[in-house]
């Protein structure tokens, strides 16, 4: 028995020296960089293939710069727009010419204005991680100054209840042990990757045309969760972009799995379990409905631009390759929407 706990203590020595060595080696501990901090990828590149995941997929680059944002490295000064959200934003199986802000970016161009826009979106972020990356990362980037902020915004908060644990109100303590631990941000990172694998927020190829859709929800109303804390989130993240110097924009979010035909709205009938909870594509839609209609009202209140990109473009059939992400296709409308609707826009008057 002697014998046995003398090993026990001894791997357990081992594992926590291992431990040590990681902590010291990839933590946070010795660094007085703030955004080193944060679990952000920077400069990095490595192959992403679209093969499969709607037509004319390949193979490409996905690059994130010294700063952390996506696509070639930008002087910070020259950044006039920050776009911000989650993967609808980084739109991580998409080349960078195809994303929503190069579209942006080049109708600027055409018309002969050029604009230096920035990709700062994050897989699985929502207003909670928003407010952590203005707070620790935008705000941290030397130089950087924008005139506006964009934040696409609405699909992943409608998995945010009133109960979430928002990062901003940890305790002093988990936050710091959360801002320098590698072996906690991996742990993190890994309880998003599953809770978003469950939500079917992770990138698959859907087959909409052979797709039964419905009008019918395979949930009820009452099962969603509570949006109630989303409205304050959405203040608080105004205040701080107006504190970096910037004007914030709020673009409500469209779904894949929900169309209207006939000006009858329907979704689709198939069902995933979600927490516990079937949701087809009438679940997903009535969610997102709440969450885009409390976006238009905090803009209201606050005085915000905002941008109802969910009642004002109609998606076509080949927009989406999921129930959330967009092929070329879909990010070509939405750039040429964005351009049109922000192109007058007095922030970005010279």
């Amino acid at each position: 028995m002697k014998r046995v706990l003398t090993i026990l203590a001894v791997n357990l020595g081992l594992l926590l020296l291992a431990a040590l060595a990681a902590e010291l080696i990839f933590g946070s501990w010795l660094s007085s960089d703030p955004i080193h901090k944060l679990a952000l990828a920077r400069d990095t590149r490595h192959d992403v293939t679209a093969e499969g995941l709607y037509p004319g997929g390949t193979k490409f680059v996905y690059r994130r710069d010294h700063w952390g944002f996506r696509g070639p490295d930008f002087d910070p000064k020259t950044v006039e727009v920050v776009s911000l959200g989650g993967s609808t934003t980084n739109q991580l199986y998409l080349p960078e010419e195809a994303t929503w802000q190069a579209v942006m970016a080049s109708a600027f161009a055409a018309s002969g204005r050029s604009l230096a826009i920035v990709n700062a979106g994050i897989d699985g972020q929502s207003t909670v991680g928003h407010l952590v990356a203005v707070e620790s990362w935008l705000a941290h980037v030397p130089g950087l100054r924008p005139r506006l902020v964009l934040v696409y915004v609405g699909i992943n908060d409608t998995f945010v209840g009133g109960n979430v644990i928002d990062q901003m109100k940890h305790s002093s303590r988990f936050k710091w042990l959360s801002q320098n631990s590698a072996l906690l941000r991996l742990w993190q990172s890994a309880l998003g990757a599953v809770k978003a694998r469950k939500a079917r927020l992770n990138h698959h190829a859907f087959d909409f045309a052979a797709a039964s859709w419905t009008t019918e929800g395979a949930s009820r109303p009452e099962l969603d969760p509570d949006p109630a804390a989303y409205p304050g989130r959405l203040r608080l993240l105004a205040e701080r972009i107006r504190a970096l110097g910037a004007e914030p924009v709020f673009v409500t979010q469209a779904r894949g799995d929900w169309r209207v035909r006939d000006g009858r709205g329907e979704g689709v009938a198939a069902s995933h379990d979600v927490n516990g909870v079937l949701l087809n594509g009438v679940d997903h839609h009535r969610r997102l409905a709440r969450i885009n209609a409390l976006t238009l009202e905090v803009c209201r209140e606050t005085g915000t631009t905002c941008l109802d990109m969910a009642g004002e473009i109609g998606f076509q059939d080949g927009d989406f390759y999921d129930g959330a992400h967009n092929t070329p296709q879909g990010a070509e409308r939405i750039g040429r929407y964005l351009f049109e609707k922000l192109r007058s826009h007095p922030a970005l008057a010279r």
